[in-house]
């Protein structure tokens, strides 16, 4: 049987063998092996009782439940069988099924009227103008939905980091233009090897969301620049500039933001 160390039973992910190498699982008849049992068919043999092609394997559960000859039927549960063993039988198969998009995993929270967010420091924006930024950030979150999990994570990190060294000569913070920060300052903070955040740089720049990038050294008497990360701005607004900030002072970490895509947080 090809039952891929899981209970037959449609979408059920219990194991038939338990790390140990002990079986847990139960070996479930079609048609009974006995008189009286659940599908008994007297014209079969002992021999096919037995076969592998009456047998199936299942958690205690879903044993149980198949129990209903009414709904689950001889017929319903070869069926199952043969859709369950099929996907055992071509490994490809059973490791296309077992993708999954994760950047669906994560349902996100929109704004609604930016009141919390509206009290930072050089906000304080009248009413009709947060109405047109609840438009534009819920649009800004559909597209972040969208960009995997590993990036948005490295975003909402490196934003942060960026906000606590803004002060420091590792950040290049201008009032216009991308916010940056030195790939050295990203390695020796977060452990990571140069072609790390150089990759992961690369993917932010995929999505619109920053990119490799340079910082020029203002001491140096020539041209001298060193590897950053830059963080892309929306159409001129900083906001991973104030969600950073907006974290520091409400005490909230920034991955409810860049991770759980917990928008909501700046309502009231």
């Amino acid at each position: 049987m090809f039952s891929g160390n899981m209970c037959a039973f449609p979408s059920c992910g219990h194991l038939m063998m338990n790390a140990e190498g002990v079986f847990i699982g139960e070996v479930c008849h079609i048609e009974a092996a006995e008189s009286g049992g659940e599908r008994h068919n007297p014209a079969m043999t002992p021999p096919q009782r037995r076969h592998v092609s009456n047998l199936m394997l299942m958690c205690h559960a879903h044993h149980k439940v198949t129990d209903d000859v009414a709904t689950y039927t001889v017929e319903k549960l070869r069926k199952m069988k043969v859709d369950h063993e099929g996907r055992f039988s071509h490994p490809e198969r059973a490791i296309l099924e077992s993708m999954q998009d994760r950047t669906k995993a994560v349902r996100p929270k929109g704004v609604r009227n930016l009141k919390r967010l509206n009290m930072l420091p050089g906000w304080g924006i009248s009413d009709e103008d947060l109405l047109e930024t609840v438009e534009r950030l819920n649009k800004y979150l559909e597209r972040l939905r969208r960009v995997p999990p590993n990036v948005r994570h490295f975003l909402g990190a490196i934003s942060m980091r960026a906000h606590e060294m803004r002060n420091t000569g590792v950040v290049w913070n201008p009032k216009h233009g991308e916010l940056k920060i030195l790939t050295s300052d990203l390695q020796d903070a977060f452990g990571l090897s140069r072609d790390m955040v150089f990759t992961l740089a690369q993917q932010l720049e995929n999505y619109g969301l920053g990119g490799p990038d340079k910082i020029e050294d203002p001491h140096s008497t020539g041209i001298i620049s060193q590897p950053a990360v830059s963080i892309a701005d929306d159409d001129g607004w900083h906001l991973w500039k104030d969600i950073a900030l907006f974290c520091e002072k409400d005490g909230v970490a920034i991955s409810v933001f860049s991770d759980e895509l917990d928008f909501s947080r700046f309502d009231e």
